[in-house]
């Protein structure tokens, strides 16, 4: 089984090209196309589209969308449950709320550690993580941009 490969944040995601890279742990053919699995957890499962449509159709479920990425949780009596489908560009935007979220978090211990006890270095520190923030939420605001406008081309061409 591959094991989780982002050790300094394991709380993000795998990004799509490292997940592409990863041997097969197995795969899936349906005439739709082939679905791999590429990494799995203790709790997840990592399965991209190596074969499939080249977008989105009625004539195939989503996850046979060549790129997209179907994630599987662990329900709590042992079975796989699917979790969601991501688009190339909707996996992107998931890795940066993940970042996201860890800095709050960061940005949180930095706080109550100044509340105790004003030091430069943590304030610096704290500085940082909010410029980081605003990066992050830029890119957020963009990807979430691309996201929705897909979404909203897609459902043209299919209403054409």
């Amino acid at each position: 089984m591959q094991r989780e490969t982002n050790s300094t944040h394991p709380e993000i995601r795998p990004g799509l090209d490292a997940l592409r890279t990863l041997p097969s742990i197995c795969q899936i053919e349906e005439d739709w196309g082939r679905i791999e699995l590429k990494l799995e957890t203790a709790d997840t499962r990592y399965w991209v589209t190596t074969r499939g449509l080249p977008v989105k159709s009625r004539q195939a479920p989503i996850n046979y969308v060549v790129g997209y990425v179907t994630v599987e949780k662990r329900a709590n009596d042992g079975r796989w449950d699917l979790n969601a489908v991501f688009s190339p560009e909707a996996w992107k935007l998931s890795q940066a709320f993940d970042y996201c979220q860890l800095l709050y978090r960061d940005l949180r211990g930095l706080n109550e550690q100044l509340e105790q006890h004003f030091r430069w270095e943590t304030k610096q520190q704290l500085d940082a993580i909010l410029r980081e923030l605003e990066m992050t939420n830029k890119v957020i605001r963009d990807l979430s941009e691309k996201v929705a406008a897909g979404n909203a081309d897609k459902t043209n061409e299919r209403l054409a």
